[in-house]
């Protein structure tokens, strides 16, 4: 979905329907079809394509019970039908060949993803240095405050030139 609306910004109103086709495999995972926390959230295909929708991504800030239940992510999520594939992944047979995301526009068009065979982030299709920075910065920010997670970023993304692992600082240290 979000390489979707990377090439065509939508709008929730402009989508009459988002139809995920996966596996039978990953729509047990992905269970929760009206989530009503962050919690439930977490195993939502109908979350995660409301929030790519409505946030543009779909990271920690957006797994709040407060913005789970905002009235434009509920409504949102109920226009999403999942469907599962009878294919079958060569590497991985209880997955599909490729997972797909077509939305039909309120006009009557639809827009089809490309075949996902591999999850962003998977070791097939690693994330960039630059997303790799956002999801670190998503999950550490809180923690560290945005100059100390930059900071461990940094560090980390050189580990290979530290001699010892206690020349990482420490937390506090960054937060400072």
């Amino acid at each position: 979905m979000l390489d979707l609306l990377a090439a065509r910004p939508l709008k929730p109103q402009e989508i009459a329907r988002i139809t995920v086709s996966l596996s039978h495999t990953h729509s047990l995972i992905l269970r929760n079809h009206q989530p009503q926390t962050g919690l439930e959230a977490k195993f939502s295909m109908e979350f995660a394509m409301a929030s790519a929708l409505i946030a543009r991504r779909n990271g920690l800030s957006e797994l709040t019970d407060e913005f789970v239940r905002r009235p434009d992510v509920q409504s949102t999520m109920g226009k999403v039908k999942i469907t599962t594939s009878d294919t079958v992944a060569q590497d991985d047979p209880i997955f599909a060949a490729a997972d797909r995301v077509e939305v039909k526009l309120a006009d009557g068009r639809r827009l089809k993803s490309a075949d996902v065979e591999f999850a962003r982030g998977h070791w097939e299709r690693p994330l960039s240095r630059e997303e790799l920075a956002v999801k670190f910065h998503d999950c550490a920010d809180a923690e560290l405050g945005e100059k100390g997670a930059a900071a461990l970023f940094g560090e980390l993304q050189a580990l290979e030139r530290l001699t010892s692992l206690r020349d990482l600082r420490t937390a506090a240290d960054l937060a400072a």
